[in-house]
């Protein structure tokens, strides 16, 4: 069953990373305290979210707290849309006064640059997740993107503290040689040892989905198989603990 007012939002939605939202109904008393509800969209007069406990009516008065990155919101609103699901109700409501306001909050003069690059990162990674329609394709979508994330941290992270390894033969290489990334494999190539002779090689890791319940893991060229990307990263840093202990 779906409720609507004929003032809705009419303006660009917007999904924010790391949104938080709380309602409650206005007043003291009983139920009058504030509860977290999931978010689905916000906008510069309103916002969507989702709640399994708390009820709404439509054009009932409600106050919110927001909360994106340091940034925090106050104020009142109106429910303007309301729509029941099996185990959900969507809500959307139009701020009455809210403060500071969302103009105020991403203005060039508030931003900061950690901000503006986690909603970049955030709303790419949107974009590649939402460009594939199966569920199955949407999980290894996130999978690659954890994936690439970890990597990359690790390597930005190892380069930035040492230049170069040499393997078992004295062999140097650049740290920026050992990592390979490809968009079109979902794919990640990184350094390891080969166990006879302790040599440095290169295997290519993938998320792949477990045909036992379709969870996503990480399986290597070598038949290695993670079950989690902390487990690749233990991997990871166990292989660069053997080669920068031989670095004399």
């Amino acid at each position: 069953m779906t409720k609507n007012m004929d003032n809705r939002r009419q303006d660009k939605r917007l999904q924010l990373p790391n949104l938080q939202i709380k309602v409650k109904k206005p007043g003291i008393g009983e139920g009058r305290h504030y509860v977290n509800c999931k978010p689905i969209d916000i906008s510069w007069n309103g916002l969507a979210f989702s709640s399994d406990t708390e009820s709404f009516e439509l054009l009932q008065k409600i106050e919110i707290q927001l909360s994106v990155g340091h940034k925090n919101l106050e104020g009142s609103a109106v429910i303007c849309h309301v729509e029941k699901k099996k185990t959900v109700t969507n809500y959307g409501v139009l701020y009455i006064d809210i403060a500071p306001t969302l103009e105020q909050v991403f203005s060039t003069e508030e931003l900061s640059s950690n901000l503006v690059e986690s909603l970049a990162v955030n709303m790419a990674d949107r974009a590649v997740i939402g460009s594939v329609a199966l569920e199955q394709d949407i999980r290894i979508k996130k999978g690659q993107i954890i994936l690439f994330d970890a990597i990359q941290a690790f390597k930005l992270r190892i380069n930035s503290l040492v230049g170069h390894v040499s393997d078992g033969s004295s062999k140097k290489y650049q740290m920026d040689s050992l990592f390979e990334f490809s968009a079109d494999t979902l794919s990640v190539t990184v350094p390891c040892i080969q166990a006879k002779d302790g040599a440095l090689s290169k295997r290519t890791i993938t998320p792949t989905l477990k045909q036992t319940d379709d969870k996503v893991v990480f399986s290597a060229s070598d038949g290695e198989q993670y079950e989690s990307i902390l487990d690749v990263l233990q991997s990871l840093s166990d292989t660069f603990k053997v080669l920068l202990s031989e670095q004399v």
